[in-house]
């Protein structure tokens, strides 16, 4: 920060304006320049840059980049712009005396760019999720655990910048302090980490797909699977009524499915019947030529043509 204000200071001296000559009203008509300036160049991106960017993407064959720079993207990616500008232009607007004030302001500008950073990987992983069902080889894998688990890791890299930028100290540092404390991390997250190394494992051995047919007495499943999660899998039963289950539960205990049967094209019904010997035989078509309908009545033999 002191660099920044060193440079910002030789810039204003080379253009003829000392920081020492900013009284209170100057500095307000520079914070409020500042501020509609970010605003023009939000608008400007938001009106020229988007259409131009929608109608390039429009013109491709390819449909990952409708996926990848969709209006969802774009305002996350607008966000941005003013805590950026914030950020550059503060320094220009406060002199020596109100250094405490500008340091506060910046860090408030690095705050909310983290926060819209984060928000903008949050958008793009939702658009990678949307590319991959679409793939003719990624669209059955259950990749949506994998995704949240990247989102959930840079949201706890965000959290550690956000809190370093707070107490003025290195980021290092907070992640050695953390380091102590990995075991009740490790307890907060169970089911988060649980979950991840279990949905790597369904896709690697192709053990579940979203759209098959399982069946798992011990939690009253029996239906199609509809989503493959980091924490839970939910199952539509054949009554329309919802089951979830963890997805670690899947690898440790045994379930069917059902997808063989589909894919095969057919299906094999096993039944058990009771027939008892001294009932009527089944009809046949011999038994259609025979005297009284191929019945044995007193004194006759069955009638065997």
């Amino acid at each position: 920060m002191n660099t920044m204000n060193q440079e910002t200071a030789q810039l204003l001296q080379q253009i003829g304006f000392e920081k020492s000559d900013l009284n209170w009203a100057t500095q307000v008509v520079l914070i409020l320049g500042i501020l509609l300036m970010s605003y023009l160049i939000t608008l400007i991106f938001h009106h020229l840059i988007m259409p131009a960017v929608r109608k390039i993407t429009a013109r491709t064959k390819a449909t990952w980049d409708d996926y990848l720079f969709n209006d969802r993207m774009m305002k996350a990616f607008c966000r941005m712009i003013p805590p950026i500008t914030w950020y550059i232009l503060l320094p220009f607007a406060f002199d020596e005396k109100s250094l405490y004030l500008l340091h506060i302001l910046l860090k408030a500008s690095l705050i909310y760019l983290i926060i819209t950073a984060l928000m903008l990987i949050k958008c793009f992983l939702d658009s990678l999720y949307e590319i991959s069902s679409e793939h003719e080889t990624l669209k059955n894998r259950p990749l949506k655990g994998i995704y949240q688990m990247i989102n959930l890791i840079a949201i706890g890299v965000g959290f550690i910048l956000i809190i370093s930028i707070l107490i003025d100290r290195n980021a290092t540092a907070i992640l050695t302090g953390l380091g102590a404390s990995a075991a009740i991390l490790m307890l907060i997250f169970k089911d988060s980490i649980l979950g991840l190394v279990a949905g790597v494992q369904l896709s690697a051995n192709d053990m579940l797909r979203p759209g098959d047919w399982i069946t798992m007495t011990k939690y009253g499943a029996d239906g199609y699977v509809i989503e493959v999660s980091l924490t839970t899998v939910k199952v539509q039963n054949f009554d329309k009524t919802i089951t979830t289950i963890p997805p670690y539960a899947l690898v440790s205990d045994s379930f069917q499915n059902w997808r063989g049967m589909r894919e095969s094209g057919g299906r094999r019904i096993k039944r058990a019947f009771l027939y008892a010997g001294r009932s009527e035989p089944l009809r046949t078509e011999r038994m259609d030529n025979c005297p009284n309908g191929g019945r044995r009545t007193a004194g006759q033999s069955p009638c065997v043509p």
